[in-house]
């Protein structure tokens, strides 16, 4: 771990000093976030912090590599965003999380006395991502498509970006889990105990985490979504309501497995 004194000893002090007075809309509010909040950082971390603005439709995410103090700089990566679009990306699924509930520590490293109420909270809760089912049908037909066409890395890419939206459709089918960073984010997608047989290492594959030819690649991204599909069935009605009532009703008459058959490149025939 690295030495907390780094943060504690006046350093984040002195930058919430220096956000608090920069141009540009007033601050409101200064959070630690990431690592650092988590209390999980390392001498290579970064110091991730939130300042929130009053007005309207502000962004800006500027960058600082600063000294500490003790010899080392430190990356510090900073979202400048209205209150409201900081209120509405902290209530939106997390695009790093696999599709999965996200509970992430955070810190509040000052506030203006009439924004304290509002920001009094150390942690963030974000919902899980809707199940993708109908991202992850097409998904399997740009991977066929890109290798049909010899487009292996294309096939690749995409293989990859179906494996990210599998979990979101196997949460129907397994316990809640939240999560708290990327890394745990990627152990719980790939450890979900309701998967198709070989889940674990399809999408390792998938995601370009394992070797393998392009016709591994593409029959793991195959084995992760007619598995998906077979593992997430009975939940046929539930998924209706997100994907629409004919992908539904398709998922049990038998038509999206007909379709699924058809997405099969001739060269891995």
């Amino acid at each position: 771990m690295i030495e907390m004194p780094v943060v504690e000893s006046g350093f984040l002090g002195e930058w919430v000093d220096r956000l608090r007075t920069a141009a540009g809309p007033p601050v409101v509010g200064i959070l630690l976030r990431g690592s650092y909040a988590r209390a999980a950082a390392t001498p290579y971390s970064d110091v991730d912090l939130d300042v929130i603005v009053t007005g309207s439709s502000y962004e800006t995410y500027p960058a600082y590599l600063a000294e500490t103090g003790v010899g080392r700089l430190v990356h510090l990566s900073i979202a400048m965003t209205d209150a409201a679009s900081w209120a509405a990306h902290v209530a939106a699924p997390a695009d790093w999380a696999f599709g999965l509930p996200v509970r992430s520590p955070m810190r509040v490293l000052w506030a203006a006395s009439e924004w304290r109420e509002r920001l009094d909270r150390t942690e963030i809760n974000q919902p899980p991502a809707r199940p993708e089912l109908e991202a992850l049908v097409a998904g399997l037909g740009k991977v066929a498509g890109a290798f049909a066409a010899g487009d292996d890395l294309g096939g690749r890419f995409a293989a990859s970006d179906l494996a990210r939206r599998c979990p979101s459709v196997l949460r129907l089918a397994n316990p809640s889990v939240t999560v708290a960073s990327r890394r745990e984010a990627l152990e719980a997608a790939l450890g979900l105990p309701a998967a198709p047989p070989g889940y674990r290492e399809a999408m390792l594959t998938c995601l370009g985490l394992a070797g393998g030819s392009p016709s591994d690649v593409y029959a793991a991204a195959r084995r992760l979504v007619s598995g998906t599909v077979a593992t997430v069935r009975p939940y046929a009605h539930e998924l209706a309501e997100s994907v629409g009532p004919d992908l539904g009703a398709a998922l049990v008459d038998g038509r999206l497995d007909r379709y699924l058959s058809q997405l099969r490149p001739h060269r891995f025939t």
